[in-house]
């Protein structure tokens, strides 16, 4: 038997035959019957046959790699000895019944079944810490567990990075050794309060004042109005014990400008909040449901004078008030935090490029039955985001290994310090801007390549976009940053005066040079900031702030040129660490695809300025077009080296074994609680199904 549509694809077809062919009729039919044809894959994969073809997929991606996985991962790992260990760590997490997910799925917990879990997870994670020997292990754990639950890391992040590093970079070596074992120890746990509900980027508009008392030797925490209410404090909705506040200090009547006071917030023995503090949870999230956000108001708070961190100002016993030599100091804890964006990016690119990449490889669709992966539009979408993490993973080294130092100046050189601040703050601020906002478009180019699949919950995408959306606003608006970091460009920096308003290069394989390309990229970047600061001249002092206003987009354009060259120079310097490994050439391979991205996202900029022309322009958008195609070719390798295991990823399309769809409906199926109606059913739908007809007695006959 000839199934209808088939039979009318035959008639319709000799219709088609008959036809004039020069007439318009003949070509909108002839679609129609391309349409309604059978395509190679249901002849191949007709609905009666469930053997699934993406393990065979996968597998041959892998075989065909052009490197060794794992001799990729030793470089992401910092070394051979680290990829066991770090295997172990996740073991660690899958087996013990404190840190993995007990029973059901993450994305189906309510927030205080999240908030649970987290702390169980923290408090299970510090006993361990006490109990494992080996330094390696106790960092891998950390790792793995960062990977494993977003809300862990922010609550770990917020106590270690923000709380302990104020500490460390504000306090003296008395507050030090008088904090930081219960710090460690997790016997204090502390929170960062920064940004107000009225006041987050312009720190110095800030309301919350800590008032010397020359008859009691304390300060006064107070929230004066309701917009000083310290606002998005993470830890502070439910679990901070003590919080550094940032604060307006206020000496015999005199505003001495921001400092920063370590307020106690709960009674640690019974968790209520102590005498003048009041504490409450923001609520409801986009994502990051396990970290209890919350805000603080202090009522006339009183807290020693020991409790102002004083390793740049100080209030001595006698009342006497010495400010910082420099008030960016106040501003150097936020250095830090802005540069771990790289890390976390690592943590959000890998698994969600792992996930759209491997159902990239596994998904087929089209006329001849294509992988998904080897259509221009897809591999394009993605390669960059895959050469971009890889970058990301270089770049964080080095900048932590300068930071290191720098940090260590604070230690044991005031003045090195404070030399080092302004170049690290103006690139922090680049950095953070420029790259975060480039993370969010690689996640959302995720999503989109996973088509519909990206939308559900248990694919992990959509959750860990609500996990980074915070960022571009979060630790520094990504605008204001950009424009402090162009500020620092046009004032601080000397750029060398343009010796040629038009490039020399005539052949493709001049833009696989990493010097070539950071000339240009320097030309540009010396051409606009002598432009911008020839308006702003030209505006002098009454005018400037408009002036300011009217170049702003100019100025962020600046700030996104010079982050992306100097994370070049940065991702260059790094891999010369590799040359050593057999990776070496698909790392420079991966550079110089990022360098071709960067010169084709500002192609308007050196079109505009007469740097490039039309042919030029062709020139880069094909090399980016090749690139993406040659690189495509170890997309599956080149995720599997982040060594995300299957149940990190919780996303049944990026199975590590390919085989995506059973697994994707079993958990579907799993968190199904039930196949009879709902329970609003007989309350609301029933009554409109059974709505009589005219001339019907009413009822539907439900109990």
């Amino acid at each position: 038997l000839i199934p209808p549509i088939f039979s009318q694809r035959t008639r319709l077809s000799k219709k088609i035959n008959n036809m004039d062919s020069s007439s318009s009729a003949l070509h909108r039919l002839a679609a129609v019957q391309s349409h309604l044809s059978i395509q190679p894959c249901f002849h191949r994969y007709a609905i009666h046959n469930d053997q699934p073809t993406g393990p065979a997929d996968l597998a041959r991606e892998r075989a065909n790699a052009s490197f060794k996985v794992e001799d990729m991962t030793a470089v992401i790992l910092r070394g051979k000895e680290n990829i066991n260990t770090l295997n172990i760590a996740f073991q660690i997490i899958q087996r013990d019944p404190d840190l993995r997910m007990r029973e059901g799925h993450h994305y189906d917990l309510s927030r205080a079944e999240d908030r649970e879990q987290t702390m169980r997870q923290i408090a299970r994670t510090v006993e361990l810490k006490k109990q494992i020997k080996d330094p390696r292990l106790r960092q891998a754990l950390f790792m793995a567990m960062a990977f494993y639950s977003e809300s862990f890391s922010m609550r770990i992040y917020v106590h270690d990075m923000l709380f302990r590093q104020a500490l460390m970079l504000f306090g003296t070596a008395e507050q030090q050794d008088k904090w930081m074992d219960d710090i460690d120890s997790w016997r204090v746990i502390g929170c960062f309060a920064m940004t107000e509900l009225g006041h987050s980027s312009n720190l110095r508009g800030l309301e919350t004042t800590s008032t010397w008392d020359p008859e009691t030797n304390e300060f006064v925490v107070h929230s004066p109005t309701l917009t000083a209410t310290k606002w998005w404090i993470g830890m502070s909705g439910e679990t901070a014990t003590h919080t550094v506040a940032i604060c307006q200090t206020v000496v015999n009547g005199e505003n001495h400008g921001i400092n920063w006071f370590i307020v106690p917030l709960r009674d640690p023995k019974t968790g209520r909040l102590l005498p003048g503090v009041t504490c409450g949870d923001i609520g409801h999230k986009s994502s990051r449901q396990g970290l209890d956000n919350g805000w603080i108001q202090f009522t006339s708070v009183r807290i020693p004078r020991e409790n102002m961190l004083m390793k740049w100002a100080q209030m001595s016993p006698e009342g006497e008030f010495s400010p910082s030599p420099n008030p960016i100091l106040s501003y150097a804890t936020l250095i830090p935090e802005r540069f771990t964006i790289l890390g976390g990016s690592q943590v959000v690119l890998a698994q969600t490029l792992t996930i759209a990449v491997r159902y990239g490889a596994v998904r087929r669709q089209g006329n001849q039955d294509e992988q998904i992966l080897d259509y221009q539009t897809h591999y394009t979408s993605l390669m960059p985001g895959v050469s971009f993490l890889y970058m990301l993973n270089i770049v964080d080294r080095e900048l932590f290994d300068k930071w290191d130092q720098v940090a260590e100046y604070a230690q044991t050189d005031a003045g090195a310090f404070m030399c080092e601040i302004p170049d690290q703050h103006g690139i922090s601020a680049g950095f953070k801007g420029a790259l975060a906002w480039y993370v969010t478009e690689v996640l959302e180019s995720c999503r989109r390549a996973c088509g519909g699949h990206a939308y559900s919950s248990y694919n992990s995408i959509a959750g860990l976009i609500g996990d980074f959306g915070v960022v571009t606003t979060g630790g520094g608006d990504n605008v204001v940053l950009m424009q402090q970091s162009a500020r620092y460009l046009i004032t601080a920096l000397k750029w060398k005066s343009l010796s040629q308003s038009k490039t020399t290069f005539q052949d493709s394989r001049d833009l696989l040079s990493h010097e070539f390309v950071i000339d240009v990229l320097t030309w540009a970047c010396a051409k606009k900031a002598t432009e911008l600061n020839d308006n702003l001249t030209a505006a002098g002092k009454a005018g400037f702030e408009e002036a300011w206003n009217t170049n702003q987009v100019e100025l962020v354009r600046l700030a996104d040129v010079h982050a992306w060259r100097y994370f070049l120079i940065l991702y260059q310097r790094g891999i010369t660490r590799e040359k050593h490994t057999p990776v070496y050439p698909m790392l420079v391979k991966m550079g110089q695809l990022m360098s071709t991205f960067v010169l084709r996202k500002h192609l308007d900029l050196f079109m505009e300025e007469g740097y490039f022309d039309g042919s030029h322009a062709k020139h880069v958008r094909q090399l980016f077009l090749d690139q993406c195609k040659d690189l495509r070719r170890d997309a599956v390798a080149l995720v599997d080296a982040w060594v995300v295991p299957d149940f990190v990823l919780k996303a049944p399309i990026g199975k590590y074994d390919g085989n995506i769809y059973p697994a994707y409906f079993a958990t579907v199926n799993a968190a199904q609680a039930s196949f009879d109606p709902p329970a609003y059913w007989h309350k609301h739908v029933a009554p409109m199904l059974n709505a009589p007809r005219p001339g019907e007695k009413s009822g539907c006959g439900c109990k």
